[in-house]
């Protein structure tokens, strides 16, 4: 069984057909967009855009079967989501926003909270541990929409993220809609990267991945799973794009340039992982920056 996992294609919304032929070629049974879907544009060009992602998805649609499963990131306007659920209800995609999906054996689970950062946009950051607000911020206290798309700022940051669930909150949420048994052959896509397997590093060297997510990799040991958020990540010193934990396959693409950033992952019969190969850098162990890809237990 193949897989296609990629994300943040934002970064470039042609990277969309991009993604389409790549799936006319390789032919996977599932394709996982781990979020950010829209152009990083003013409110009426995301929503605009929607058109044109149905049109992206009815044509991977084609190619039969094929199951794509996706949700919106940090930068994807959340009014919005209601039009990504119409796409799912037309049987185009699975939105996996705080959901579980299950087919042909395998348990897809998907979580898109991030931990605060400078930039504006506050919706989807929630706290992750000791970890509150980013320290440096770029719109003051930072802003959110109304229902008409309209920017409306935030009188105190901290006061709004407390007043949320957190990130771990909000991945044990997800867990708690698994049947026993289902995690060994669970796929998770979040948004946000774990720490300390160099898939979290920002262009100025800062890393900024979650411990939370880290700890649920560990504790818990799904088959397999996928972030995003940080594009640059695998391409700066010391990052990566795979890391083992345990027996956990864990995956960050990345999203840069002009090339579409993927992974490619096949499956046996007994649902292990035979293989995983990255649209530039290969299989994993190849050095990307000058460091090995991390093993932990």
């Amino acid at each position: 069984m193949k897989l296609i996992l990629t994300s943040d294609l934002h970064q470039l919304i042609p990277k969309w057909s991009d993604l389409v032929d790549l799936v006319r070629r390789e032919r996977p049974r599932f394709v996982l967009v781990a979020g950010d879907l829209l152009p990083k544009e003013d409110h009426g060009r995301q929503r605009d855009f929607f058109p044109a992602l149905r049109g992206h998805l009815q044509q991977m649609k084609q190619v039969d079967p094929v199951t794509v499963l996706l949700f919106f990131g940090n930068d994807d306007h959340h009014i919005l989501e209601p039009l990504l659920d119409e796409l799912a209800a037309d049987g185009l995609c699975v939105n996996l926003n705080g959901r579980v999906h299950r087919e042909a054996g395998l348990v897809f689970g998907g979580m898109t909270k991030v931990r605060d950062y400078p930039f504006g946009y506050k919706h989807w950051c929630v706290r992750d541990g000791d970890h509150v607000a980013c320290p440096v911020q770029y719109c003051g206290e930072g802003l959110t929409l109304n229902a008409d798309g309209e920017f409306v700022r935030l009188p105190n940051l901290v006061d709004y993220l407390a007043g949320k669930p957190s990130l771990g909150e909000e991945l044990d949420r997800v867990v708690q809609q698994l049947e026993s048994g289902e995690m060994a052959r669970s796929v998770w896509m979040i948004h946000q990267p774990p720490s300390d397997l160099s898939m979290d590093i920002c262009g100025h060297g800062e890393r900024v991945g979650s411990p939370t997510v880290l700890r649920f990799i560990r504790e818990h040991q799904p088959l397999l799973g996928c972030s995003g958020h940080i594009h640059e990540s695998p391409h700066q010193r010391g990052g990566q794009w795979s890391a083992q934990v345990g027996r956990t396959l864990w995956l960050q693409p990345g999203q840069v340039d002009r090339r579409l950033h993927s992974v490619t992952v096949e499956l046996g019969p007994d649902l292990a992982v035979l293989s995983a190969c990255h649209s530039l850098f290969g299989q994993p162990g190849v050095r990307t920056s000058g460091a090995e890809q991390p093993v932990l237990a």
